[in-house]
């Protein structure tokens, strides 16, 4: 595949463009920066924001790659601007280039990692299933704990030739503390049983595979209380039936 310029703009891109559906309102900033990194990075254009792809100098040589340069960064400052709400606009329109509206609008609303990894545990740590079905506590899990691995640097080999696969072993790591959280907040009364056996297992199974688990689980739990449910209900219709049955 060839990779595209950061320079390209397609016909379909103006400044109008809306480059992602997540709107930032002033709260979940890391969702909105993911969002927009994303977007940028698929059209080769995340430079623009990092300070990575800088402003050529204005020398004869540089005039038409200048001018290319400037058309994008103005097209990218409209995207950003655009995923903002309009009474947020304001306080970061007024700059040049889009690696400084990028860096004042993570100034302003970007939480300091340490009070937000706390946060995150913590809420991590009260996180119980409750009411929601076995799907929605998931999603739950998951997505807190996205969030929280966005906001920790892990650790990274610098030896050129290594072959420790340090990387793999954080992953593994994370999905085991995943795994476990997402175990403790099921519901006692009605998950302890899989719940143990699954801890039973060596190795434990991957989280996908205890999440189809517990999801049959819950799946067989609704079946056999529909079963009884319905064999309550027609017990007491028979008992009514009897009841009214004339006597000779």
């Amino acid at each position: 595949m060839k990779i595209i310029s950061p320079y390209y703009l397609a016909p379909s891109e103006g400044p109008g463009c809306l480059i992602t559906v997540v709107i930032f309102d002033g709260k979940s900033y890391d969702l909105c920066e993911r969002a927009v990194r994303n977007a940028l990075k698929a059209k080769n254009k995340l430079g623009f924001i990092e300070g990575t792809l800088k402003k050529p100098e204005p020398n004869g040589e540089n005039t038409i790659k200048l001018q290319t340069w400037e058309m994008i960064n103005s097209m990218i400052c409209s995207w950003i601007l655009n995923v903002i709400k309009p009474k947020l606009r304001s306080s970061i329109a007024y700059v040049d280039t889009a690696e400084l509206m990028w860096s004042n609008l993570k100034k302003r609303y970007a939480v300091a990692s340490a009070p937000k990894i706390h946060q995150l545990k913590a809420t991590l740590a009260n996180c119980k299933q409750g009411g929601m079905s076995v799907v929605e506590f998931y999603s739950k899990v998951m997505s807190l704990w996205s969030k929280l691995e966005g906001q920790i640097r892990h650790p990274q080999c610098t030896y050129k030739k290594c072959e420790c696969d340090s990387g793999g072993q954080v992953t593994k790591l994370f999905e085991e503390e995943i795994t476990h959280q997402f175990l403790l907040g099921l519901n006692d009364e009605t998950y302890s049983n899989i719940r143990s056996q699954i801890l039973a297992q060596e190795p434990l199974p991957s989280l996908d595979k205890i999440f189809n688990m517990v999801s049959q689980e819950e799946n067989h739990k609704s079946l056999m209380f529909g079963r009884e449910d319905k064999g309550e209900r027609n017990c007491f219709c028979g008992e009514d039936h009897r009841e009214k049955r004339p006597i000779d």
